[in-house]
């Protein structure tokens, strides 16, 4: 193990085996990055410690979008904080993005990453650069909040039909805005603390004054999701986000906040973990690995449940990740035949009939259904859910 492992390790205050070694050349400016990223699932996890760019020395931390928790214990008793206030905001069901600055001789860059990765970059099954990339140049407003909170990192959420995970949006593609951390102290503000602009896209935003029982209240919640999604055959609603005022603690404080239907905690090693949540970290690990392996799946359930409720789950753990693979592969067959079709001048949104003729030359007719239904609702053509949002 070499001494920058060991640095940064001590640096983020964690063990070595919680770091990974990353070299990568950041797309947005064009430089080369050299450090470790943390995997550790509190607030430090997807932080960075940077030590070389471009060849020079240097050490930068990154501080990034935390790790969320419940607010109860493995028993199911609640914990709460001394709370001055609480808020709650829809969770959107995406890519997380954050933006953060990194310096070369006092001159100032801007770059972007996912969770667990330390620069957004197009994989084998996942664009996340190139769509991010068509974000910034659609939406000028987030360039414009990145500017005007030059002390923060700023959370985002890339969300839509063209990047589906649980919930279906009618939306081909959208960002939100989701929270600021301070890029020096780490501590978390929500999005109504910040500068924004008027064109900044927010969630759902809930507001709770005065704060009476806040497991009621949460609860109270649960149950709201829950009836919105029995509304519908689709998921609604994934989950929000709770963000508390702690007296005496200067960063907000943020709890997971989710419907039964979306993801039951089985916290004893007699319980069955949910195909959903199996389903959603399947598709979570092809933002973190570029063309990733059943073990990193399991790695990142490490991250929720315990070693021997993944072991008792183990069947039901490969079933869900074959699935899971076979999805993105199909994903990415239609996305790569239909950059041919519209290299050919065929437009979905203009000749459905046409495009669909062009594909069908590609895929057998018994998934051609399947095939138009991810088109369509890629292209926005497909609206499973009218959501709207926060300006």
């Amino acid at each position: 193990m070499d001494d920058k492992t060991l640095e940064a390790a001590k640096i983020l205050d964690v063990k070595e085996d919680e770091i990974q070694k990353f070299t990568m050349i950041d797309p947005f400016n064009n430089n080369k990055l050299e450090g470790f990223i943390c995997r550790r699932s509190d607030h430090r996890y997807g932080a960075l410690v940077i030590f070389r760019i471009n060849g020079k020395e240097t050490i930068q931390i990154v501080w990034a979008t935390p790790k969320l928790h419940y607010p109860f214990d493995k028993s199911g008793v609640y914990n709460w904080p001394d709370m001055k206030d609480i808020c709650f905001w829809e969770k959107l069901d995406g890519t997380n993005i954050l933006s953060y600055r990194y310096y070369i001789d006092e001159k100032e860059f801007v770059t972007f990453k996912t969770r667990l990765t330390p620069i957004v970059q197009d994989g084998k099954f996942a664009p996340f650069y190139s769509l991010w990339k068509e974000m910034l140049n659609e939406k000028e407003w987030i360039m414009k909040l990145i500017n005007q909170n030059s002390a923060f990192n700023l959370s985002f959420e890339l969300f839509g039909s063209r990047n589906p995970i649980t919930i279906k949006y009618s939306s081909p593609l959208d960002v939100c805005l989701l929270f600021g951390v301070d890029s020096i102290t780490r501590f978390i503000v929500p999005p109504s603390k910040l500068n924004l602009t008027p064109e900044t896209r927010l969630p759902q935003r809930y507001y709770l004054s005065p704060i009476t029982n806040p497991t009621d209240v949460y609860n109270n919640f649960r149950q709201e999701m829950s009836n919105t999604n029995n509304q519908s055959e689709y998921l609604l609603i994934e989950g929000m986000v709770m963000y508390a005022s702690v007296v005496g603690d200067p960063s907000w404080r943020m709890f997971k906040c989710k419907p039964e239907e979306v993801e039951k905690i089985h916290w004893t090693a007699g319980g069955s973990i949910p195909r959903v949540s199996l389903f959603n970290t399947g598709i979570n690990t092809f933002e973190s690995y570029d063309d990733p392996t059943i073990d990193n799946f399991i790695e990142l359930l490490r991250e929720e449940y315990p070693p021997e409720l993944i072991i008792k789950n183990t069947l039901k753990i490969n079933k869900i990740w074959e699935q899971v693979l076979q999805r993105m592969n199909l994903v990415k067959m239609v996305n790569d035949v239909w950059e041919l079709a519209k290299k050919e001048g065929f437009d979905v949104t203009k000749d459905k009939n046409g495009t669909m003729r062009f594909m069908s030359k590609y895929f057998d007719r018994n998934i051609m259904s399947k095939v138009g239904g991810l088109i369509l609702k890629q292209a926005g053509l497909l609206k499973d859910k009218e959501k709207k949002h926060e300006k």
